[in-house]
């Protein structure tokens, strides 16, 4: 029986040594990227002590403190920023440095010389003046790192959070950007939960969310409007917070067919102290609803109390809806012919390529449906395959030549 072989010890300062090597590596490197060969070199060996020992902890991503978040989602979440910080930083590209390569080892250097006492040593300020436009105190290089750095957490809060499993949120203060004095240097994401309740309405109980999105330190920001701005009568003409019900989301997300977390923030973003196009209804009003610059359907909302509630999520083609009224009046269209067709939801509708079709393209442009023949362009975040359909269905059932 072989002996199974002891591991062997590495010498801690061997370890020690070759960790300083190869930070101090890294910081030649940007130092290098950043301003050309040979400046480097200037700064003495007791500085470049001094940028070891106060150096800043390499760039982290943790859940905040009391978050609890399933580990599958976190896992992907983790995977995906850290690829999109492995990304060059803004304005160098071309030099490929990582962005979280400069949120490290570049903000070591850059605040040790924005730091620096005047002529800290031979030839110091020649080197200020070379990396002037990289220092702390300039409004260029240093500015576009922040607006990177919060341009894709953005990103990320809005690809990360939905009104069923709530919203991720970036939370970068515990960086060091814009701060000398050593932090975490970690990127804690937190959890919101979406704010339910329930309301009644025609003697039954309905549970609702409220449309908001958190950004930091935890703040909700509500939609809201007057009921006058969006076409409905009220006793009252004060501003009031915008909930959905439960079963208008299952249809939202339903009828698009698209992924929950796009369909959710967009439905904030597009909201959110937003003018809004409207149809008055009877006791109604239809909020018009865009996915990016394509129209796809009417928010059904009411008031009820203190509070606008969106009822349900009708889809452009719809009966309920302008254009479904006229699809109807020139097709002759029932409501179940619509969803035996599969032209009631989006991922079926574009299933069937109308846009390569002369006489349909007509047909649904003629009924005010033409948006939906171009939002075939959001196949990229449908949330399952949809196969495609035969047109000759369409031409044969609507009798169309």
């Amino acid at each position: 029986m072989s002996k199974k072989k002891s591991k062997v010890k590495e010498n801690p300062h061997k370890l020690q040594a070759k960790h300083k090597h190869d930070y101090i590596s890294r910081l030649k490197m940007v130092c290098d990227k950043l301003v050309g060969t040979g400046w480097f070199e200037l700064i003495p060996a007791v500085d470049i002590d001094v940028m070891y020992d106060k150096r800043y902890p390499s760039l982290t991503i943790k859940m905040a403190p009391g978050t609890a978040i399933d580990e599958v989602r976190w896992q992907t979440y983790r995977r995906t920023l850290s690829v999109l910080l492995d990304a060059p930083a803004f304005d160098i590209a071309e030099e490929n440095i990582p962005l979280k390569t400069m949120l490290s080892e570049g903000l070591t250097l850059i605040h040790f010389v924005s730091m620096m006492a005047e002529n800290r040593f031979p030839r110091s300020e020649e080197l200020r003046a070379v990396f002037k436009p990289f220092l702390i105190t300039a409004n260029g290089y240093y500015s576009s790192i922040a607006d990177q750095v919060a341009f894709l957490l953005f990103l990320m809060d809005v690809r990360n959070g939905n009104f069923r499993d709530g919203f991720l949120h970036a939370d970068r203060t515990q960086t060091n950007l814009g701060k000398v004095r050593a932090t975490e240097n970690t990127i804690f994401v937190h959890l919101f939960k979406p704010i339910i309740s329930s309301i009644v309405i025609n003697g039954r109980k309905r549970e609702i969310i409220a449309v908001n999105r958190f950004v930091p330190p935890g703040i909700s920001l509500q939609v809201k409007f007057k009921p006058s701005a969006i076409g409905l009568i009220s006793a009252v003409n004060d501003t009031l917070p915008v909930y959905i019900q439960r079963h208008a989301l299952h249809r939202l997300d339903e009828r698009l067919g698209l992924q929950a977390n796009n369909v959710h923030a967009h439905l904030f973003f597009s909201l959110f102290e937003q003018p809004v196009n409207y149809v008055s209804g009877k006791g109604c009003t239809l909020i018009e609803f865009n996915m990016y610059e394509y129209k796809v359907g009417y928010l059904l909302t009411t008031v009820h109390d203190d509070k606008l509630i969106v009822r349900s999520f009708l889809f452009l083609t719809n009966d309920g809806t302008p254009e479904g009224r006229k699809l109807r009046q020139l097709t002759g269209l029932e409501k179940y012919d619509k969803k035996y067709l599969g032209i009631d939801k989006l991922s079926t509708f574009s299933a069937y390529n109308i846009h390569e079709d002369k006489e349909l393209s007509a047909l649904f442009k003629e009924a005010g449906c033409g948006s939906l023949l171009d939002a075939r362009n959001l196949q990229a975040i449908t949330s399952d395959y949809t196969p495609e359909r035969d047109k000759a269905k369409l031409h044969k059932y609507l009798n169309v030549d």
